[in-house]
C-alpha cells in the first residue's frame, strides 16, 4: 500500500474491510437500525436489505417509518420502485457504514498522511490519519484498525462524526462489523446491527429484475441529496461591505465532474447576489453516482454574515 497515493490506499483498505470490492462472490445482507436525536430519544427505525450479484446486478430494499423503496441496479441503470425521493443522510449512512466505510475518502485528497497509534480503552489501534498539516496528531480524518489483522474498528470524519465498529467477522476474506455505532457531535446518532450476512451460491435473476412500477432514474438530474464538498469558497465580504448582516441562498447545478455549472441567487439582499454567485461557481463537490455513473445534481448553498 502506497500511503502517498490515495487511490492505492483506498483500494487496499477496501480489499480488507467492507463489501464494496467488485471481486466478491454474490452476497446478501440485512441491516437494522435505530436513529436518535440529541436528547437520546429513538426517533426513527428501519431495515436495509441488499442482494448483490455483481456491480451491474443488485437490489436494495429500504423500509422504515419514513421510507419504503426498492432500488434495482441493472446494466441499463438504476430503477426505483416505491418512494421516489433520495435517501436522507441517516438512511444512506446505514448502508455505507457497513458496506463501504471508505465511501467518502475522496475528501482526503491533498491532505498529509501519517500513521499513529491510539488507545481506546484497553485496545491499542493503528490509525491512518489525514491532516492539512504534517504529523496528523490533531487530524479529524482517521481510520483505525486492530494491529493484529487490520480490521477496521473506528472512523472519525470531519467535525465530530465518529463511527465505532464492533463484533467484527471475516466474510469472503473481508472484515465486516455486525454492530456499528455512529455518533455526531458526541451524541448517539445511529445504531446498526447486521442480522444476516451470507454468500449467495445460487442467483435468482428475477430478484434483480425491476418491477413494473419501477422508474428508470439514470440520466435524470438529481435533487434532494446531501452533497460532499471538496472545495468551498466564502463570499467576498469586501464586495458586500455595505451590509451589516445578510443571508443569501444560491441555487446551483453540479455537473457530473463535481464542478458547479449553473448558479442563481434566489433569496436575500439583491446587492449580495453577484458576490454570492461568484463564490458558488468556485465550489467543487464529490461527484454523485447513480448506479456507478456520475449524475448532475441540483442543490443550494447559503452564504451569510451575522
Amino acid at each position: 500500500m502506497d500511503p502517498g497515493n490515495l487511490q492505492a490506499w483506498l483500494d487496499a483498505r477496501r480489499h480488507e474491510n467492507g463489501l464494496s470490492s467488485a471481486d466478491l462472490q454474490p452476497w446478501h445482507v440485512v441491516i437494522t437500525y435505530d436513529q436518535f436525536d440529541e436528547d437520546g430519544d429513538n426517533v426513527h427505525s428501519g431495515v436495509v436489505e441488499e442482494f448483490w450479484g455483481d456491480p451491474q446486478r443488485s437490489r436494495i430494499n429500504f423500509k422504515s417509518d419514513e421510507l419504503a423503496q426498492t432500488d434495482f441496479t441493472t446494466e441499463r441503470g438504476l430503477y426505483r420502485a416505491g418512494d421516489q425521493r433520495w435517501q436522507k443522510r441517516n438512511e444512506s449512512e446505514v448502508r455505507l457504514a457497513v458496506i463501504d466505510p471508505f465511501a467518502n475518502a475522496a475528501i482526503l485528497q491533498g491532505l498529509h498522511f501519517a500513521r499513529i497509534e491510539r488507545t481506546f480503552g484497553d485496545h491499542m489501534l493503528g490509525c491512518d490519519v489525514f491532516d492539512r498539516t504534517s504529523g496528523g496528531t490533531n487530524s479529524p480524518n482517521q481510520y483505525c484498525y486492530d494491529k493484529k489483522d487490520s480490521a477496521l474498528r473506528y472512523v472519525r470524519g470531519p467535525g465530530w462524526w465518529q463511527i465505532a465498529y464492533n463484533d467484527v467477522v471475516s466474510f469472503q476474506g473481508r472484515f465486516v462489523a455486525r454492530n456499528v455505532e455512529v455518533t455526531d457531535g458526541g451524541h448517539p446518532f445511529l445504531k446498526l446491527r447486521v442480522t444476516k450476512l451470507e454468500q449467495l451460491d445460487h442467483l435468482d435473476e428475477n430478484e434483480f429484475s425491476p418491477t413494473a412500477d419501477a422508474v428508470n432514474l439514470s440520466g435524470a438530474r438529481v435533487s434532494g441529496v446531501a452533497m460532499t464538498p471538496l472545495k468551498t469558497v466564502p463570499i467576498d465580504i469586501s464586495a458586500v461591505s455595505g451590509l451589516q448582516k445578510f443571508e443569501v441562498v444560491v441555487q446551483i447545478v453540479i455537473g457530473e465532474d463535481g464542478k458547479v455549472i449553473e448558479v442563481k441567487a434566489i433569496s436575500g439582499p439583491k446587492e449580495a447576489y453577484k458576490a454570492a454567485e461568484s463564490a458558488a461557481r468556485k465550489w467543487v463537490y464529490l461527484p454523485f453516482l447513480v448506479a456507478g455513473q456520475p449524475a448532475e445534481v441540483e442543490t443550494k448553498i447559503t452564504f451569510s454574515k451575522f
